[in-house]
């Protein structure tokens, strides 16, 4: 018997033994109401829902028994206090039987036809790790995601996609319906979207149609404005919005390069913030999101691009399983590269007291990339379950693209990677 088959039997063992405790102190708590009916029935509640959280949280339960035993302990309150308002769930999405396998570009550069979907419902019960699981699998592809989370046996809540990003505004901000093709897409898919949000559209000519300093004097926040409204109306008011990510790069119009770009970037996202605030029905979570490498950058400064705690939720991360280390081994780039870079990063969210979300990551061949490489899949997933790094979601980027230095391969589930597949699966599955 492997490990994994073992660790699996092991812990669903414990898994039984902690239902059966938890059926057992539901009785007992009931029996105690009856017993004593002088004690306020909500204290009875209070006590078996306190008493349940701890057994749960101390097991830390899988979530295919969490479920059950999440939703009867919910029902135990719910009678205590007379709700009528019983908790509902549905089974994760299946994988559909033969997934299309569209390009994957890093901001779609053209509305694709949107794809018909049937509506599910994620359910909402933890897992057994402290943060959301996500992919990204193409523009406007639930059914993709879908896929993704059968083939890595891993529970997917979040779902990336980006804003068109050279369009114009008019083709980023939803105006006369130009977004319905994404919004219509994602709507009622039960996903909650991370969303790459342009800063600054360029036309189809490359040609960018503003700049980060007209930006920071609120001459755009109209667009911003209109792209809330669209968002909220298609039901999608609580997405994690990336605005301008990997903004220390120069590979996008909203590049924020020198200490002048970098204030007027800061001042340009208090902007949209505010504006996006203001629709009626917005509960965005705004992501601050460079590149991982920019914490540990000798030659620029993150902390004069930051807009402050008042206007980031998360603070998010890309990071690739990509270094030029020498020598280049998958345990020298862990510890040179990719640790060093994580814990700055973790050390600059914990003095401005925000959670981490891994945006973007995932092995790669190309562009430094060291291929098929479980030691990176195997280290990131744990970095990310230490419960102080304070980690909301990731979301890995499940793809092949077309970059400035050649294509890049991140396609998990592609073929390419089986070593780091069946790592994801021990680890998330």
């Amino acid at each position: 018997m492997d490990k994994g088959t073992n660790r699996r039997l092991v812990g669903r063992i414990m898994d039984v033994v902690v239902v059966c405790s938890l059926m057992a102190l539901t009785v007992a708590s009931a029996s105690g109401a009856i017993s004593a009916p002088w004690a306020p029935r909500g204290d009875v509640a209070s006590r078996t829902m306190s008493q349940s959280a701890a057994l749960l949280s101390t097991w830390q339960l899988r979530s295919d028994v969490l479920r059950p035993t999440h939703f009867l302990a919910v029902a135990i309150s719910n009678g205590a206090t007379g709700s009528s308002n019983p908790p509902t769930t549905s089974p994760s999405p299946a994988a559909p039987t033969t997934p299309p396998s569209p390009a994957a570009p890093t901001t779609p550069s053209s509305p694709a036809a949107p794809t018909t979907t049937t509506t599910t419902t994620i359910p909402n019960a933890p897992t057994n790790t402290p943060f959301l699981q996500g992919a990204y699998m193409g523009s406007a592809y639930p059914t993709g995601v879908q896929s993704f989370a059968a083939a890595t046996s891993s529970d997917v809540t979040v779902a990336s996609d980006y804003l068109p990003a050279s369009d114009g505004w008019a083709g980023m901000d939803g105006t006369t319906g130009s977004l319905n093709w994404l919004l219509d897409a994602w709507q009622n898919s039960g996903y909650i979207l991370s969303l790459g949000v342009p800063m600054i559209p360029t036309d189809a000519s490359g040609v960018p149609q503003g700049s980060l300093a007209v930006g920071a004097t609120g001459a755009y926040n109209g667009y911003f404005t209109t792209l809330a409204s669209s968002m909220v109306a298609a039901g999608e008011g609580n997405a994690y919005l990336r605005l301008g990510w990997e903004f220390d790069g120069d590979w996008y119009a909203w590049q924020a390069q020198t200490a002048t770009d970098e204030a007027n970037y800061a001042s340009y996202f208090r902007q949209i913030v505010t504006a996006m605030r203001s629709v009626p029905g917005a509960a965005f979570n705004f992501v601050w999101n460079p590149d991982a490498s920019a914490f540990v950058s000798t030659s620029y400064s993150v902390t004069a691009a930051y807009p402050g705690n008042a206007y980031v939720d998360v603070i998010g991360l890309d990071a690739y399983d990509r270094s030029w280390a020498s020598p280049a081994t998958p345990q020298n780039a862990w510890t040179s590269t990719y640790l060093p870079e994580l814990t700055a990063a973790e050390s600059f969210a914990q003095s401005e007291d925000k959670p981490i979300a891994l945006c973007e990551w995932g092995a790669q061949f190309g562009s430094g990339g060291l291929g098929d490489d479980p030691y990176y899949i195997n280290n990131m997933i744990d970095w990310m379950s230490i419960s102080s790094n304070d980690v909301a979601y990731e979301s890995y980027y499940n793809g092949v693209t077309s970059t400035a230095g050649g294509s890049s391969d991140n396609d998990l589930d592609g073929g390419s990677f089986p070593d780091s597949l069946s790592a994801f699966i021990a680890d998330l599955g």
